[in-house]
């Protein structure tokens, strides 16, 4: 019988062949054979068993949305490993394998034939089976006909998506289940969240947000559901950093070693992790549970500092880890940690228990990542890749990036034994919807389960196939398009700084516009809108409503700044002048607050869809920021126009109406120090304490007579002009900090602007003052020249800024017509566009 069989598979493969044209699949498979005979497949599919018992069935037919009622249509069999004669069959097409086929495919991996002798699904487990459901799904979708056989398995064992739940919106328990189906139709196998305050647990339930958490019974039923699509929920608390959310609240700050870090040597604390994490472990059913400990900028710095200065940094972050390991332990799990923290400090690699998995993460895309991979290879240790879908602090996903990052990172971390990979998906900033991060999710899953798969125009294809029932490639040409505005100085790193800017200046200030890249911008932005109408897309749908809305919301930012710059300059052009021709200004102001207003109740919309209303407040402040500045506006434009009287029009910085409309580049980001309190320029560059002059990064301390003030991210909303101390009092001095990077060295002239004194260093070295400039803009700071030497590669900037009592304000720009982009205080002139920092 079995040699019969033989002959009649060996008679269907000379009809197929190896990687043929390719199959509408997300993952794609690791091996296809494909036929060229015709088969009729339909949509309405039964499955039958034959070698798995009926209540197994019923689960796989419940979950994978088929039928189990044979007697019309197409059938497919499904079978365990184990029958002898399915395995003879299997056998014999998968005879192109090394190794036995039960033994390639594992515990996931399946064998799918679909032909007009066998339409034939085998797995080793349920699991197997399911995910080849989910291939038969995506072809009986996409209308395929012709005879294959797939043979497939994952690359790599864990597959996760991690979703930042804690710094933006928080899912409803209905859009969670929704991630699952979807990201479980893609082989993805693991779901995780990062969890500062928002799980509320029985022990302490007073901290997470009345209108955004999780409950443990939330978890718990989240849990089972995700089961029952083959994924596991991975629990995970934040314990150690980012601790600010839970110390905010009086009945926790004792537990702060600063307002940031939870004490590793409070009793008090170390209860509450205990009983945190405990509460968790038990509402997750994951064998790992992630401990986070990423990031914790404090280490050193706060109420423990001169113990941690007499064991060292490396010996009081591992005992934290060691006590943490101990309590995860207790509760049956793995401990998972981030690697950020004993990449900086090797040491610590070699302090802990070997069986921790570590968690290493970077989101760019350098040559390579040995430097995040090698470290725990060396050692024998487990470990994951964590690449990254780069949203934070972006008013899109830097998808470009992302598709880099993933291909690079998980292609390397396979090569050298990663036990999975876990992409990240972080939400800082407040406004993301999950809803554009689906094109970056499709690219994970496909990776993460064959690293031989190619981000080509063929995944595209398929991608926008299986996701939308679509193949006219208008959605990811969309995406391609709005990719471009990553380029922009404006927009660069689709950052969402232009989104948290002014449209208007507050009273008695000013407001500068560089509308330089505002052309352009619109240019691509109409490109994509353009394209979108022809995206057509027969599920999914909110996926296209978001990329929509964010196209639409580009195009209302640039036309602002350009309509607001006309009004203004109009303004400025008629000021003590009658007030004739009002009417058609306000009419712009009345249609530009409308479409914010239409824009508005759109987000909303969606948010509501996804999320829960927690932080919702703080994701449409810009909208109802610029509502109430062009209504203000326009209510004192109507009170001039209706005055009695020939009316002239007051000064424009009078009703808000100081905008300077320049090409000039001002820097808006800085890290700030200060003020600090002293009768002269204070002499230290960085800090007083000598272990802390260096460099700063954000959060870092500057210490002056015995007192410490942190490096703090400032971004100025008005174009250009710094002023973060209001009234700091006189002698006294703000220090600001940023980096500029060149290719090749050169002088360039810097102009400072400032109404008190200023003292500007570069790489250490102070800058002498140059010439003053010509009186400009009264409202702007009187400018000086320093000739700023520029070494190649990165320079560090420090400006000490001395205050007239009132305020330290002041502008910084270089004078080059060369581009100039920045991430955060980092700025780089004439920038390689094709290498964008991430976070």
């Amino acid at each position: 019988m079995i040699c019969k069989i033989n002959i009649l598979i060996l008679l269907l493969l000379l009809n197929i062949k190896l990687f043929a044209a390719e199959v509408p699949v997300v993952p794609y498979p690791q091996q296809v054979q494909q036929g060229v005979a015709t088969i009729k497949l339909g949509k309405s599919i039964a499955v039958k068993a034959i070698g798995i018992d009926l209540p197994m069935l019923k689960r796989l037919a419940d979950v994978a949305k088929y039928s189990t009622d044979t007697r019309t249509g197409v059938v497919l069999k499904l079978s365990l490993s184990g029958n002898k004669t399915v395995d003879a069959l299997i056998k014999a097409y998968t005879i192109q394998l090394k190794v036995d086929w039960k033994t390639q495919i594992g515990k996931e991996g399946y064998v799918l034939v679909l032909n007009k002798k066998e339409q034939l699904l085998v797995a080793n487990t349920e699991t197997g089976l399911f995910y080849g459901l989910q291939t038969l799904r995506q072809l009986t979708d996409a209308g395929w006909n012709k005879e294959l056989v797939i043979t497939d398995w994952p690359s790599l064992p864990n597959r996760i998506m991690f979703d930042d739940i804690s710094r933006g919106p928080i899912s409803k328990v209905a859009y969670i289940k929704r991630q699952i189906e979807r990201m479980a139709a893609l082989k993805v196998n693991g779901l995780s969240f990062y969890i500062e305050h928002v799980i509320q647990t029985n022990a302490y339930p007073d901290f997470a947000p009345a209108d955004g958490k999780l409950t443990i019974a939330d978890v718990k039923a989240l849990d089972a559901y995700a089961a029952k699509y083959h994924m596991q929920l991975v629990g995970s608390f934040q314990s150690f950093g980012h601790f600010n959310n839970i110390l905010s609240l009086p009945q926790y700050q004792s537990m702060g070693e600063t307002s940031t870090m939870i004490s590793p040597l409070d009793p008090k604390a170390k209860h509450f992790l205990e009983s945190v994490i405990t509460e968790m472990c038990g509402a997750f059913s994951s064998p790992y549970f992630n401990v986070n400990c990423d990031e914790t900028f404090d280490l050193g710095k706060g109420k423990s500092k001169k113990y941690t200065d007499s064991v060292g940094i490396a010996k009081f972050y591992a005992d934290h880890l060691k006590f943490l390991y101990d309590v995860v332990k207790r509760n049956g799990k793995k401990l998972m940690m981030w690697g950020d923290i004993a990449l900086q400090h090797e040491e610590i690699l070699d302090m802990l228990p070997k069986d921790i998995i570590y968690m290493t993460w970077e989101y760019g895309d350098p040559k390579s990542y040995s430097k995040w991979i090698d470290p725990f290879v060396k050692r024998n240790l487990q470990f994951m890749v964590c690449p990254g879908i780069l949203n934070t602090n972006r008013l899109f996903p830097d998808l470009a990036i992302a598709k880099a990052n993933i291909n690079g990172f998980i292609n390397e971390g396979y090569e050298k034994g990663a036990i999975g990979a876990c992409t990240t998906i972080w939400d800082e900033g407040g406004d993301q919807l999950f809803s554009e991060d689906w094109y970056g999710v499709y690219m994970a899953a496909e990776k993460s389960w064959n690293t031989k798969a190619v981000f080509n125009d063929g995944f595209d294809k398929r991608y926008e196939k299986t996701a939308y029932g679509t193949e006219n490639g208008a959605y990811v040409k969309a995406i391609d398009k709005l990719m471009e505005l990553r380029d922009l100085p404006l927009t660069y790193n689709m950052t969402h700084e232009i989104w948290w800017q002014q449209i208007l200046p507050l009273d008695g200030e000013t407001l500068i516009l560089n509308n330089k890249d505002v052309p352009e911008g619109l240019r691509l932005v109409n490109e994509a809108a353009a394209l979108l109408q022809f995206a057509k897309p027969a599920k999914n749908l909110s996926d296209l409503a978001t990329l929509k809305y964010t196209v639409d919301r580009y195009n209302l930012l640039f036309e602002t700044r350009t309509q607001i710059a006309a009004i203004a300059k109009w303004y400025q052009k008629n000021e003590g002048k009658q007030a004739i021709g009002l009417n058609e200004q306000i009419a712009l102001l009345q249609s530009l607050k409308n479409r914010y207003v239409a824009m508005e109740a759109d987000f909303q919309n969606k948010w509501n869809q996804e999320n829960q209303p927690y932080t919702l407040d703080y994701a449409l402040k810009p909208y109802r920021t610029r509502i109430a500045a062009l209504s203000s506006l326009e209510d004192k434009l109507k009170t001039i126009n209706n005055a009695s009287g020939n009316a002239k029009l007051p000064e424009a910085a009078t009703i808000g109406l100081s905008v300077l409309e320049s090409d000039r580049y001002y820097f808006n980001y800085w890290l700030l120090s200060g003020p600090f309190k002293n009768n002269t320029f204070p002499e230290f560059l960085y800090s007083e304490d000598q272990q802390a002059n260096h460099p700063p990064k954000p959060g870092d301390f500057a210490q002056y007579n015995s007192k410490q003030s942190r490096w703090m991210k400032y971004n100025t909303d008005n174009g250009g002009i710094i002023d973060k101390f209001k009234n700091p009092g006189a002698d006294t001095y703000v220090y600001a900090f940023c980096t500029i990077t060149i290719e090749t060295a050169k002088p360039l002239s810097a102009w400072i602007g400032n109404n008190s004194a200023v003292q500007l260093f570069c790489n250490g070295s102070q800058v002498a003052e140059g010439a003053v400039a010509p009186a400009g803009n009264i409202a702007l700071p009187k400018e000086k020249s320093y000739d700023l030497p520029l070494k190649a590669g990165t320079n560090y900037i420090v400006l000490k800024v001395k205050s007239n009592a009132t305020s330290a304000a002041f502008t910084f720009r270089l004078d080059t017509n060369e581009p100039l982009t920045n991430h955060k205080h980092k700025y780089t002139i004439n920038a390689n566009q094709e290498s964008h920092e991430a976070d």
